[in-house]
């Protein structure tokens, strides 16, 4: 029962924080932009902080469809529309979260 709870937390972006593996004590804040690190969806201006477990990166993020198409992330690439109508990024923009 503990998991379905984790496992339903994670896929709306309810508070759990992931750690950050490249956070940068020197990199500057965030500013809650889409693929900004985050802590929570507060921390994000569109509301929604996404653990990205696989790629171990927790991001600002927002829906997209086929004609609502992801911002490019800091790779230089456009995100990907992931399965559940959320952008998803290959890289977090290097910033440390709020």
């Amino acid at each position: 029962m503990r998991l379905l709870v984790l496992a339903l937390l994670v896929a709306c972006g309810g508070g759990v924080n992931a750690p950050l593996p490249d956070a940068d004590p020197n990199a500057p804040l965030c500013t809650g932009v889409v693929y900004d690190n985050c802590l929570a969806n507060s921390g994000c201006t569109s509301g929604n902080c996404h653990l990205f477990e696989a790629d171990a990166i927790q991001v600002c993020t927002q829906a997209c469809s086929a004609s609502m198409l992801c911002p490019t992330d800091a790779s230089g690439v456009a995100g990907s529309c992931n399965g559940k109508g959320i952008c998803k990024p290959t890289r977090a923009n290097p910033c440390r979260p709020n």
